[in-house]
């Protein structure tokens, strides 16, 4: 049934125009003269009360969290925890590049992006950490490798295919490596080789002195000079002036002289070249 157009009850207590298709907006709050063979329109579930306000849209959800960038977030904390653990770190280096490519991934994903930037700063920042503590580490290692050298110390040279001996235990004859020392290297021992291996030194004479006190550097020095001197020409055969080789001496220290009864002076040829064999009688 087609409704002829006039002011109808809307069911909202006002009359409304109604054009004979559907309801305007034209309202009044007056009484108007209803037709007489016109029937109460009541708006029904379908056919709205109010034509001219439209519908809310409806509130959309908040988007879901992204898996990925939730796995990514997960991977960079587990490698920012193990990386500084040192039996595990290259796993923690591992973790910390999944990490950050998938918190990358997520953000290009349906989801909340939270968890991938989260991801990804975390990810920054432990590599950021892992390579100034390993920094630190090398360079602490480093400085204590030079303060503590290995092999062996400054009384203890090591020389391939020597043995170390004792000040004590060294013999006329015995061949020596050349080691260089620092001023302050206390020796207790030095590195014999077989005289048909390179060497360019050779013990060529030992005494000792007496005396209770120790008599001074410098007085020792001129003993062991002196007496060094007269033996060189014997063993060389040939005077301290006119040969090639030369030599050095080991004697006591204020400290081996009171606190081990030190008083022997070893005589020490020294050539300014590698030789084999022994220097005695070398005539040079």
């Amino acid at each position: 049934m087609t409704i002829p157009s006039g002011w109808y009850d809307d069911g909202s207590g006002n009359r409304r125009w109604w054009d004979g298709q559907q309801w305007t907006a034209h309202v009044t709050r007056g009484p108007q003269p209803m037709q007489a063979d016109a029937p109460t329109i009541q708006p029904t579930a379908t056919q709205p009360a109010n034509p001219a306000v439209s519908a809310a849209p409806p509130v959309s959800a908040s988007p879901p969290i992204s898996p990925v960038g939730v796995i990514g977030l997960v991977a960079a904390g587990l490698g920012l925890a193990c990386v500084f653990i040192p039996l595990i770190s290259f796993a923690g280096w591992g973790l910390l590049a999944a990490g950050f490519l998938l918190s990358v991934v997520s953000l290009f994903l349906r989801g909340r992006k939270w968890p991938g930037i989260a991801g990804i700063v975390i990810a920054v920042l432990g590599v950021i950490l892992a390579l100034v503590v390993s920094f630190v580490a090398l360079a602490f290692a480093s400085a204590m490798q030079e303060e503590d050298p290995t092999p062996g110390d400054a009384g203890s040279p090591v020389v391939e295919e020597s043995e170390l001996v004792p000040f004590d235990d060294l013999e006329v004859g015995d061949c020596l490596p050349y080691v260089e020392y620092d001023e302050d290297d206390l020796i207790s021992e030095l590195p014999v080789v077989p005289c048909d291996q390179p060497h360019s030194e050779e013990v060529y004479f030992i005494f000792t002195v007496d005396g209770d006190s120790f008599p001074g550097e410098e007085s020792l020095e001129q003993t062991a000079w002196g007496r060094c001197v007269e033996e060189f020409e014997g063993y060389v055969g040939t005077s301290y002036d006119e040969s090639a080789i030369d030599f050095y001496t080991y004697q006591p220290t204020r400290t081996s002289w009171t606190a081990t009864d030190d008083r022997t002076i070893h005589c020490i040829l020294f050539s300014y070249e590698d030789i084999t064999g022994s220097l005695k009688d070398a005539q040079y």
